[in-house]
């Protein structure tokens, strides 16, 4: 399967192997702890033909709220595209996976 052509943005069905440059931004629904995942650490994790959507769907917060680990779903995931020169980085593109609180759950180009 070919990868995603130059310029075009992802969809839910997007094989998470074909996502290579790219980071997900994730925010906790409960404890609002904010984590960036590499996409290919969850080619390793997951298998290479999962989708964005399969993936969104298992993420839960690893961080803890009060004794125990909070495992609540991201309330927002996005996916951004980014470039990195040495240790520094810039995003080129932010695509909206899930956000509760715009109740958009599909992606959506973000400007």
């Amino acid at each position: 399967m070919p990868e995603l052509p130059y310029g075009s943005l992802p969809v839910p069905a997007t094989p998470v192997w074909q996502l290579k440059g790219w980071l997900l931004d994730i925010q906790c629904s409960r404890c609002r702890r904010h984590t960036v995942l590499h996409v290919s650490d969850l080619v390793d994790r997951y298998s290479p033909e999962a989708s964005v959507s399969e993936v969104v769907r298992r993420l839960r917060c690893g961080g803890f709220r009060g004794d125990n680990k909070c495992r609540a779903k991201p309330s927002r995931v996005n996916l951004v595209e980014v470039s990195y020169h040495g240790k520094s980085w810039r995003k080129l593109r932010e695509v909206v996976v899930v956000d509760v609180q715009a109740g958009q759950l599909a992606a959506m180009p973000k400007d």
